[in-house]
């Protein structure tokens, strides 16, 4: 206790600019990173007078700097992993198994331009429609109606939007 009561003003500034600094620099690079978000909204779509419900591939840039994107795409589910199968993975490639089971599905596939590559602008949106057809053909090929959403940006960083449930487009 008898430290505290020796140190002046000036040594508690100089603590409280330290912290201070340590603070805004830790902001700073996190603020520095490109950071981007993808959803999945249900939309209607009219062209040449047709109007057409699908769904929008919504890519959201929320840094201050620009991203580029290098593709867009779909995941359907397959199957569901057994535990066995999980802890396999887990065991084999050290991270934990999001995405087993999921098939990777380009958009070019059901002949859908994703407009990638494309630089995404601080604070702007890029978006894609995707016809109920396209869906349908990849809800059939699954085993539930479920949607996953990829973007990949050109570091090869990869954002996922969480299951979108499209049991609007299972024909009855």
């Amino acid at each position: 206790m008898g430290t505290l009561q020796q140190m002046k003003i000036t040594d508690y500034l100089a603590i409280y600019a330290a912290a201070l600094s340590t603070i805004v620099f830790v902001w700073n690079v996190f603020q520095s990173q490109p950071r981007f978000r993808i959803d999945l909204v249900f939309g209607v779509e009219t062209k040449n007078e047709k109007t057409e419900g699908g769904v929008y591939i919504i890519v959201r840039n929320v840094s201050n700097h620009d991203i580029h994107l290098a593709s867009i795409g779909f995941l359907y589910l397959d199957r569901q992993p057994s535990l066995r199968e999980r802890i396999s993975y887990l065991w084999k490639f050290k991270r934990v198994p999001r995405r087993l089971g999921w098939v990777h599905s380009s958009l070019s596939y059901h002949a859908i331009s994703n407009g990638c590559p494309t630089a995404i602008e601080a604070r702007k949106s890029h978006r894609v429609f995707v016809p109920i057809s396209a869906i349908e053909t990849m809800i059939a090929k699954g085993s539930a109606p479920l949607l996953i959403a990829s973007a990949q940006d050109e570091l090869w960083n990869n954002v996922y939007t969480r299951p979108f449930n499209c049991s609007f487009a299972l024909k009855e």
